[in-house]
């Protein structure tokens, strides 16, 4: 059996601030940590480094769906999250829709109100809705070409 690479988050390059409030879908590369509210999906985009993760503080709040890789979760998600490779839910996490994980960390407190779907190694989560981009998408400036 081989051993996994070690993860380490990436440095972040997004930040949606406590009193923010965005009303779109938030697509992002490399690390994204949320405080505010955002009122659409979330979706990782491949960065250069390869890698790319979510925090979300006791503060955030997410309404819509969120995909990526790697998320660190201690506020509340309504909607669906697909962490491909890893989630570590923290003791305020608070998530009302499935839980889709490759690996998982659950803190006492935390909380599911939905399911949880193991996904197989190397399979990730199902193609939806999210793969497609929307118009609404929001794109930090220096990511567009």
């Amino acid at each position: 059996m081989g051993k996994k690479k070690k993860f380490s988050f990436p440095p972040y390059e997004t930040l949606i601030g406590k009193g923010t409030r965005i009303e779109g879908n938030v697509r992002f590369v490399g690390g994204l940590h949320i405080d505010g509210h955002v009122l659409g999906n979330v979706i990782a985009g491949i960065a250069p480094t390869g890698e790319a993760a979510v925090t979300l503080s006791a503060t955030g709040i997410i309404q819509g769906n969120l995909e990526s890789p790697f998320v660190v979760l201690d506020g509340r998600v309504e909607g669906d999250v697909h962490a491909s490779e890893r989630a570590l839910l923290a003791a305020g996490a608070r998530i009302s829709g499935t839980l889709y994980y490759g690996a998982l960390t659950i803190d006492d407190g935390a909380e599911v109100q939905g399911g949880l779907v193991h996904l197989d190694p190397g399979v990730g989560a199902p193609a939806g809705p999210l793969a497609a981009g929307g118009e609404n998408d929001l794109v930090p400036s220096s990511s567009q070409p």
